[in-house]
This record gives C-alpha cells, structure tokens and sequence, in this order.
C-alpha cells in the first residue's frame, strides 16, 4: 500500500466515538458565530462544501478543532475543552456532511495499464509517481502531467435513494463503490459493453475509487458526477473540477432574496454581518454596536482573494458606496447580537437590548438604497 494511503487510513480508520449532539451545542455556542449557523460560512469557510484547504478526515478536523489555524481568527480548543468535548464537536461536523470528502489521487506510469482492464489488485504491484490529497475533493490534473489516475474517496449521504455515477465516455474508467466494480467504460469497445450499476444507498458514509487513463491530447477531459434520486430535490456531487489553489474568482452576487454572510472584508471589522439586498446594495452590520458600517449599491462580494489560503486573506466588496450611509441604529452600549435570518427580500437581525429582544429588519428600497426599522415587543 502506498505511505500517503497507508498513513491516512491508519489515522481516520478507528475515530474516537464521543456524542455529536453535544457537538451541535458546542457549535452553536462558539463556532456559528465565524462559520454560520447553518455550517455554511461566514468570517470563517463554509463547513459543509467540498472544498476543505486543510483536510476533510477525521483526524484533519479534529487537529484543526486542537490547534487551529496559524494566522486566522480560527483558535485552537485544546486547552479549552476536554478531549470528549472536541470530539463530540467532531463528530457533529461530521454528521453534516454531504459529498465527496478524503479524495486522494495517485499518478501511475502509463506504460504498465496498456490495453488492460482497469482493477484496484492492477495497481497493487505499481509504484505511483504522485500522490496529492485533494481540498476541492474534485478531480484535475495538473498541467503536462502524463498517466493513469487512480483517486480514492469517501461520500457522505444524507438522502437515501437510488444514485449511479455518470462518467464522461472518454478512455478507460472503472469505478469501485466499496470494493465493488460498479461502472466500467472502454470508447475503444463497443458502448453496449459498458457496465454502469444504480446503488440502493442509505444515510451513512462510504469509500470509492475511480481509476482512469485516456488518451492525452491537451489536457485530462475526465468529467463525472455522482447522481442521487430523481426529483426537485435531486442531488449531484461532482467528481471533476479545477483546482481551486490558483485565483479563480468566486463571487457571490444577489439574488431574488436576500443573502446573509459573514466574510472577512478589507476595511471592516471582522465581526461584520452582510446584507446582500436583491437590488445588489450591500449593507454592513456591525453585530458589536448595532450600527451600520458601510453600504454599496451595484454591489457583489469578491472571494477570490481569499480562496487560495481559505479565508485566511480578507475578501473584497465590488460597488459603489452610498454616501452617508455609516449611521447608529440604537441608542444603547448593552446590545447583545444573538442571530439572522432571511425573509424573503429582507434581512433580519435578533439582538438583545438592554435586556429587551429586538429586531432590526434592512430592505432594499428602489435600485440603490435600502430600509432598517426596529421592533421590540
């Protein structure tokens, strides 16, 4: 067995068992407060998306939770709570899970795999020459790089049903699903001889391996997906990207409803909260004081500053900023921030003032401006 693949299995194949609802209370505690209260990010990265800069195993999240991340707002909980108390909040990111996770890809030397079936015992008596743990957790190549990929993954569901894994027709692929062929795919071969099984899966975690060589001309045109149950609701994991290490922008932009995030922003402090109005006026809370801190109208939040080192770089606001926009909401120096929530074009706020709930909702008003009222009951 290769070291990479040896090491990482010996390291997240007995994880320690500890309560993930314990977890949850841990996170909503500490944790929400940089990466949302839904996992998906904020100051900090998302948790449940498949990009992970620092790995996606148990024992990669778990040392993050221990010692942080050097140069981030993120701490380390080493010496703050007990070990159960880690690993409990562990387990509960681990429980959100949805997706591909762990990907590892290995390059082997084409020369030995020439017109014969692809199998994991093939590759058992062949020294790679790479291995690379994916934090996309999505399929590349490098640049001018030559061989035959062999990528080992985990993928974590959250809906049963039937899924399949749909591969572009291009070289040889085969696909084991816990140690099972469960597609196999030849363009040299009549398509009839193609292999592709549906998979009846439950909620759960499970491990799969994608070998795969072709013909180079340019570069890899590997493309795949993993497809869950038909429907509204139908979920597709890809299996093939780019490398998210270079500056690929990555730029949220308004929508038909509001859209809440917490990002680290040049010039703002790093506990801002904003609100991305459907008429793309951003208005930047201040969850310390209440006030408003800026506002921009044609405005769109820029990631790519941050994606290479994983929010550990501020992100950026693209617009225009409205004049006089920096104002206090609240007379008071006891505010307590407590959460957000989207309704509908309106962003609204609970806080606790002087001991009173409250809420403060921010609309859009015409193209380039936008409302706060307050409410206390």
């Amino acid at each position: 067995m290769n070291r990479l693949l040896a090491t990482l299995f010996l390291a997240t194949s007995i994880p320690a068992a500890a309560d993930p609802s314990r977890g949850e209370i841990i996170y909503k505690q500490i944790c929400f407060t940089c990466h949302g209260p839904t996992l998906d990010g904020g100051i900090g990265p998302s948790l449940k998306d498949q990009y992970w800069h620092h790995g996606s195993s148990p024992s990669a999240i778990l040392d993050i939770i221990d010692h942080g991340v050097e140069g981030s707002e993120m701490i380390g909980y080493k010496d703050v709570f007990p070990e159960l108390d880690r690993l409990a909040l562990r387990d509960f990111l681990l429980s959100q899970q949805e997706g591909v996770r762990e990907m590892i890809r290995s390059i082997y030397p084409p020369e030995f795999f020439k017109e014969k079936r692809l199998t994991p015992d093939l590759f058992k008596t062949v020294e790679s020459t790479s291995q690379t743990l994916l934090p996309e957790n999505w399929i590349y190549m490098p640049r001018n790089a030559v061989g035959v990929i062999r990528v080992t993954a985990k993928v974590h569901i959250q809906k049963p049903g039937s899924y399949h894994f749909a591969i572009r027709r291009l070289g040889r692929t085969a696909v084991y699903f816990e140690g099972e062929e469960v597609h196999y795919s030849d363009d040299s071969k009549p398509k009839g001889d193609d292999f592709n099984k549906a998979l009846d899966l439950k909620p759960g975690s499970y491990t799969f391996e994608i070998l795969h060589t072709e013909k180079k001309s340019h570069s890899y045109r590997f493309h795949g997906t993993l497809t869950g149950p038909a429907g509204s609701a139908a979920k597709r994991f890809p299996l093939s990207g780019r490398s998210l290490q270079g500056n690929i922008p990555k730029v949220i932009v308004a929508g038909p409803e509001v859209k809440i995030v917490r990002k680290w922003i040049k010039d703002l402090p790093p506990r801002a909260l904003l609100c991305l109005l459907p008429n793309k006026v951003i208005v930047a809370y201040n969850t310390v004081d209440g006030s408003i801190l800026k506002a921009w109208h044609s405005a769109e939040i820029n990631q790519t500053p941050s994606l290479p080192d994983r929010s550990q770089k501020q992100s950026e606001i693209n617009g225009t900023e409205i004049p006089e926009s920096t104002r206090s909401i609240l007379q008071s120096s006891n505010i307590q921030f407590l959460g957000y929530e989207s309704k509908g074009d309106e962003a609204v706020i609970h806080i606790v003032v002087d001991g009173q709930p409250t809420t403060i909702t921010i609309a859009p008003k015409g193209e380039q401006s936008f409302t706060i009222s307050t409410k206390s009951p």
